[in-house]
């Protein structure tokens, strides 16, 4: 600001960056009252818009900088919506790739007042007729003595209760100086007797005459007929004679009983390590479905423990009791079942009767949480009864509960419902039984459940149970793989596509990756061919003029119940080998393709043949060896062993091993190999390559069989080879290219060709086909992948771009503050001068008035 007073005539101008300024005020100041500015005092100009439009003209390459930056946004968020769309097609399509994905069924029953059936994965089309015999049910039991009040005393003293134990053969319980609460049984080792089993179902009716009445075995080591008593039995009422004929002074000799499946099973009433049957033959075995036994079936000993404590059991009847200790001082006495005590683990409760009262007993009995419901049943006036049931339905939820404590009062407990499993008969009289704890029973088909709603009377139709296709099931999922991809072409086509009703282009306009994103979608679509030439017409899809995909659910559904293999096979991931002999026809199938994995045809050449881990015997021209021998064959840190006797044929000796090896749970076999100089016992690997091993020692008259070598492994080799001319990796009979191949993209084939060691061998061209879910899969990838993907690299650039941009629009910041503040300063020298000219021609006008 400048004054300038040559004389008494004072002007005073104040300057600031934009206007000039100047404050009017009367006899008092209002500090509130806003300046009064002016723009231009002396010079009459408007000063402020003369510097904004100066501005302007220098602030435009920031400003141009900042609309290309929001038009790259647009952009941006255009392609970040593009990005997610075929993501989202990505996924849809990866829930379609595998066969395993179209395994979709659906159960009928041709009544479903008494069954009904649900499907879960591994369902397959098939068909099963059967008859509910009996739904489950749990067991209930009721005092024997009624009370007169819930006051009255029914029980003193703890007592024992369980409503698991029944399962595991166990047929009473009762504790002594035990904790109260939950206690643990744990069967560690079965224990069980010698045993028989038929080999077909009973039929419903069986006549027993003097042409087929008699069992002869060899029972605990001695020889024993048994004649049984003529009549027609029932399969129950057979097993009961059965047992009769057995007894020696009241006491069997042998139990039998008819299993799930109808079938009976012998065991002796002797349970240990001393006990064996053996059946050998009689006129009453082809009534009974039995076959004689070639070798005797041994008992085991059994081992449980209370609490943690362990106690043996050996060579004890069938019935009797054994005591068992926890290690503080109580013991259980436990009744044992006529089939033994199964391996497996049980708990049972100690429950104290507290003030001994019905409502007491009651409420104790519900706080013991052991699977037991009690109820104090009034079943007249000041008449009360104690009923106890079972939380579980089926003959393994049985209620066992200590019966002295209520002896006095209640009395013993009797069945008022037996517990009972659900049973189902197949294929009528000549069919099987199959049974299960609940009225839900799996198994019967795979992948099938069946739900029993009511028992039938004998003679009623069988109910037919039937799975098929679900086609429209697999539309729903069909239609969310299409909506996926039509949303992905109608947004390329809003962002990139030419509008002709307003004649106007979308912002992305002209992008060659969109474009060709759009046409890798429509022509997954119309190339598509399966394996029987059906096209994806046949599954109800077609290509719309405006650039969509229609979808027919219905002809879809239709096509799929109908033809549900032909169907899959447009949408999953497939593969053929083009052979370069009929000996490779087959040989190399599709076992895994990444969504990144490129159709094409690509040779695939061998160096070397899967194997399996193989050790062949030495020939034996009799077929049975001389001496006994011990095998002892270890894998994978188990052991199976066998006793092979003398004189033992091979082929005894190899269902020996095998049997040895499931209970070992190794993964081998053994199988025998005949030719006229005689026969080897061979044992092999179930399955290939290097990570299949074993190797074997022998003991007794050791090298009859040939089948050791000291110190010596048997292993598996994997197949090595290439695929598409690149180096693949082996693991067993699987082939599999690098992940990292930007073609190939980890592309997995099972190879079974055999006998190639050393050289290379052409098996011919793999044709790999992604199908409708795998093309589409592999558009989403190639667009959308993290690292790669044409939108994913597009949306880095343009981030990239941005951040250029923002730096650049941030360099001219500190330039246009300094030049705004440079116009307004000398605007505001301006009107200083302008303002001490005035006051100077305002001095001279004043001298020369008083001029003479």
């Amino acid at each position: 600001m400048s004054s300038i007073s040559p004389t008494t005539s004072t002007t005073t101008s104040t300057a600031s960056p934009t206007t000039t300024s100047s404050t009017a005020t009367g006899g008092t100041t209002d500090s509130g009252a806003p300046p009064i500015t002016f723009n231009g005092v002396i010079s009459g100009l408007n000063t402020s818009s003369i510097i904004s439009a100066l501005m302007q003209a220098y602030e435009q390459p920031q400003v141009d900088i900042q609309n290309q930056i929001t038009s790259l946004r647009t952009n941006l968020n255009d392609y970040q919506q593009l990005s997610a769309d075929l993501l989202n097609l990505q996924s849809a399509a990866s829930n379609l790739t595998s066969s395993a994905d179209w395994q979709v069924m659906s159960a009928s029953t041709s009544n479903s007042a008494v069954a009904t059936a649900t499907t879960s994965t591994g369902a397959t089309p098939s068909t099963i007729s059967f008859n509910v015999d009996q739904l489950a049910q749990a067991n209930v039991l009721a005092g024997s003595n009624s009370v007169s009040s819930l006051s009255s005393t029914v029980a003193s003293g703890n007592f024992l209760l369980s409503s698991t134990a029944s399962g595991f053969g166990v047929s009473s319980l009762a504790g002594s100086s035990l904790a109260v609460g939950s206690h643990s049984f744990d069967v560690t080792q079965a224990l069980t007797g010698g045993t028989a089993s038929a080999t077909s179902a009973l039929a419903s009716s069986t006549t027993i005459g003097s042409s087929n009445d008699t069992i002869t075995a060899n029972v605990n080591g001695t020889a024993e007929i048994f004649t049984i008593a003529n009549g027609t039995y029932t399969p129950s009422q057979l097993a009961q004679a059965i047992t009769a004929a057995t007894s020696a002074s009241g006491t069997p000799l042998v139990n039998a009983a008819i299993d799930a499946r109808g079938q009976l099973q012998l065991s002796t009433a002797l349970l240990g390590s001393s006990s064996s049957l053996q059946v050998t033959g009689g006129t009453a075995l082809t009534s009974l479905g039995l076959g004689t036994q070639s070798t005797a079936s041994v008992g085991t000993a059994g081992s449980i423990t209370l609490d943690g404590t362990a106690t043996s059991i050996n060579n004890v009847q069938a019935g009797s009791t054994t005591t068992l200790t926890d290690g503080s001082g109580g013991t259980v006495t436990l009744g044992i079942g006529t089939s033994g005590l199964a391996q497996g683990t049980f708990s049972a409760a100690e429950v104290s009767a507290g003030s001994g009262s019905l409502s007491q007993v009651v409420s104790n009995f519900n706080s013991a949480n052991a699977g037991v419901t009690a109820s104090a049943v009034q079943v007249g006036t000041n008449t009360y009864i104690l009923q106890l049931s079972s939380n579980t339905t089926g003959t393994g939820g049985n209620i066992t509960v200590e019966s002295s404590p209520f002896s006095g009062s209640v009395g013993a407990f009797n069945s008022i419902t037996e517990g009972q499993d659900a049973v189902i008969s197949v294929g009528g009289s000549n069919g099987y039984t199959l049974s299960s704890q609940t009225n839900t029973i799996s198994g019967v088909l795979p992948g099938v459940s069946i739900n029993l709603v009511s028992a039938q009377t004998p003679g009623s139709s069988p109910v037919t149970l039937s799975v098929t296709p679900d086609g429209t099931s697999m539309a729903t999922n069909v239609q969310m793989l299409v909506t996926a991809a039509n949303q992905a072409l109608s947004d390329i086509n809003k962002y990139a596509g030419y509008n002709e009703a307003t004649a106007t282009g979308g912002p992305l306009m002209g992008s060659s990756s969109l474009n060709a994103i759009t046409s890798q979608i429509l022509g997954v679509i119309s190339n598509v061919v399966g394996f029987d030439g059906s096209t994806a017409a046949t599954a109800g899809l077609n290509l719309n003029k405006n650039g969509s995909i229609d979808f027919n659910a219905t002809t879809f559904a239709q096509a799929f119940d109908a033809i549900p293999s032909q169907i899959a096979s447009l949408f999953t991931q497939g593969g053929d080998l083009q052979a370069t002999s009929n000996a490779y026809s087959g040989s190399v199938t599709l076992n895994y393709a990444g969504d990144a994995t490129a159709a094409g045809s690509y040779p695939i050449v061998i160096t070397q043949s899967a194997t399996q881990a193989v050790d062949t015997g030495s020939v034996i021209s009799g077929g049975s060896i001389a001496s006994a021998e011990n095998l002892s064959i270890t894998s994978s840190g188990a052991t199976a062993t066998y006793a092979a006797s003398a004189g033992e044929s091979l082929t005894s000796i190899a269902q020996g091993l095998n049997a040895a090896f499931v209970a070992s749970g190794l993964s081998l076999s053994a199988t025998v190999n005949t030719s006229s100089s005689g026969s080897q016992l061979v044992v092999s690997s179930d399955s290939y390559g290097s990570a299949e091993s074993f190797s074997v020692a022998t003991s007794g008259t050791t090298g009859q069989l040939g089948l050791t070598a000291a110190g010596t492994s048997y292993a598996g080799t994997d197949v090595a080879g290439t695929i598409d001319g690149v180096q693949a990796t082996g693991s067993g009979q699987f082939l599999s290219a690098p992940i990292t191949n930007p073609t190939l993209a980890g592309l997995t084939v099972q190879v079974t060709a055999t006998g190639i060691s050393g050289t290379a061998t052409n098996l011919g061209n793999f044709n790999y086909t992604p199908g409708i879910a795998g093309g589409f899969a592999t558009t989403g990838y190639q667009a959308s992948d993290p690292v790669n993907g044409s939108i994913t690299t597009t949306i880095a650039s343009i981030n990239q771009q941005i951040s250029s941009l923002q730096q650049q629009y941030a360099n001219y910041t500190p330039m246009i503050n300094p030049e705004q503040q440079m116009l307004q300063q000398e605007f505001d020298n301006m009107e200083t001068q302008l303002g001490s000219l005035k006051n100077q021609g305002s001095y001279l006008t004043s001298e020369i008035a008083q001029l003479p």
